[in-house]
């Protein structure tokens, strides 16, 4: 069997294929996964169907080899249910049908652009996914709409790039109605963030379309969630035009004072501080929060609050302020 060192303790199954080596199986039980770029100098190009999955795929037939990837510990036994964060290997190229299936409390990916190919049932039951990072600019063409068509929950997805990027994709749920006694099956889908997924063109994410989808939230009273939407892209403005961000603004000029109270109530001093640079808050929106900060104990985002407050009043500004 061949050892490497790095950043996690993996028994690999692997093989050769036309444009490197395809990972097969993946046994751990680290919480944070790191897969090795290449195996003896040659670049990891796929990973293969089931790869960490809790079930095993079947290999029977195929010409493989073992790689044990050695940070000290010990041989491991596979757990998928202990993984929370995956960074694929940086020239991959395809993710295999159902290769997370079941690692239930994944919370971040981390893909590199090269992935083109993202299989069916790759990100089935991993409800605890919130997070994609993507190594790449928003300009360029991704797995990205592939990636999303497999979660119908909550994604944050952030582009790692000279030219970064910041979006959250809403969830949504679908169902299928029986239209008895013909037994014809009606599809329904529930929540705006179906529409969100559909902002791509030619596989590369349109700002401009994933802006005008601000409407279906709005009008599905979706406030919270359009709030969260419009903070994320005032703060890595990619692609905004003034239009957008007018009605962002005006957007958290209407809602933002519910994410600033669970802004306060998290501790999250950063984004209170962010939101309140925006001017777009009423001190009534302050006051607010700051009781939730009191209530919470929050005393780090209640000190940014009540900073905010007081500059307000020495301005003059019974309504709003500006940081």
């Amino acid at each position: 069997m061949r050892t490497i060192e790095g950043e996690n303790d993996l028994a690999l199954t692997c093989a050769r294929v036309p444009d490197g080596v395809a990972i097969l199986r993946c046994e751990t039980r680290d919480d944070a996964v790191t897969l090795p770029d290449e195996i003896d100098g040659t670049p990891v190009v796929q990973l293969g169907a089931y790869a960490l999955s809790e079930r095993a795929p079947g290999l029977t037939g195929r010409d493989t080899f073992a790689v044990r990837v050695t940070c000290g510990g010990a041989e491991p036994v596979h757990d998928a249910n202990a993984i929370r964060s995956v960074t694929l290997p940086g020239c991959l190229q395809s993710v295999g049908s159902y290769a997370f299936y079941n690692c239930r409390r994944l919370e971040t990916l981390t893909v590199p652009q090269t992935v083109t190919d993202f299989g069916g049932g790759a990100l089935m039951n991993c409800r605890a996914l919130r997070a994609v990072v993507l190594r790449a600019a928003p300009a360029a063409p991704t797995c990205l709409q592939k990636l999303l068509g497999e979660h119908a929950g909550e994604l944050d997805v952030r582009f790692e790039a000279s030219a970064p990027a910041r979006l959250l994709f809403p969830a949504y749920t679908e169902e299928l109605e029986d239209l008895s006694p013909a037994h014809i099956f009606q599809r329904r889908i529930h929540g705006a963030g179906y529409g969100y997924r559909q902002c791509f063109e030619a596989g590369v994410l349109s700002s401009r379309q994933y802006d005008l989808a601000l409407t279906g939230l709005l009008e599905r009273h979706d406030f919270t969630v359009a709030a969260r939407v419009a903070v994320r892209r005032l703060a890595v403005p990619y692609g905004l035009s003034d239009a957008a961000r007018d009605a962002y603004l005006d957007c958290l000029r209407a809602h933002g004072g519910g994410l600033l109270r669970a802004c306060a109530a998290a501790g999250e001093s950063a984004a209170i501080s962010f939101l309140l640079s925006l001017g777009v808050l009423t001190a009534d929106d302050v006051a607010a929060s700051c009781d939730t900060a009191r209530d919470k104990g929050q005393t780090a985002a209640l000190s940014v609050l009540l900073a905010a407050a007081g500059k307000s009043a020495a301005k003059g500004r019974a309504k709003t302020f500006d940081l």
